[in-house]
């Protein structure tokens, strides 16, 4: 009985770890909406917003306001540059050789996964709209 209980919690945890990764590019989006209508939408209800947005694929079009490069990841910051609040967009790894073209004050679209909304809103694994078609 013990044997077989460990087993099949092994089977699990396996079948869980070796889960393949979300993708993005595969993945049609839940919502298209602009940086302004997202970001309204968490600042004037951020419960509504989460349980209408959150772990969901959007497509969102808005200006570049900043691009942030580390070792360890490319960030891209869009919205409105008088508004304190915007989207912080993280880019995927294979996504880094891409961006050099961007420029800030342009308008730029990406499709990623809704994290919430921290300082800004976040999303994660998200690709340029404009590399992927």
């Amino acid at each position: 009985m013990i044997a077989s209980v460990i087993l099949i919690t092994c089977v699990v945890c396996l079948m869980i770890y070796y889960k393949p990764h979300r993708s993005v590019k595969n993945e049609t989006a839940a919502f298209k909406l602009t940086v302004t209508q997202l970001v309204d939408a968490f600042s004037e209800d951020e419960t509504k917003a989460n349980e209408k947005y959150l772990g969901k694929v959007l497509e969102v079009e808005g200006r570049l306001k900043e691009i942030i490069l580390n070792d360890s990841s490319l960030v891209l910051l869009m919205g409105d540059s008088t508004q304190m609040t915007g989207l912080s967009c993280y880019l995927l790894r294979d996504q880094k050789n891409k961006y050099t073209t961007l420029k800030k004050g342009q308008p730029v679209g990406v499709k990623g996964i809704c994290n919430g909304m921290l300082l800004d809103v976040v999303m994660d694994k998200c690709i340029l709209l404009s590399e992927e078609k």
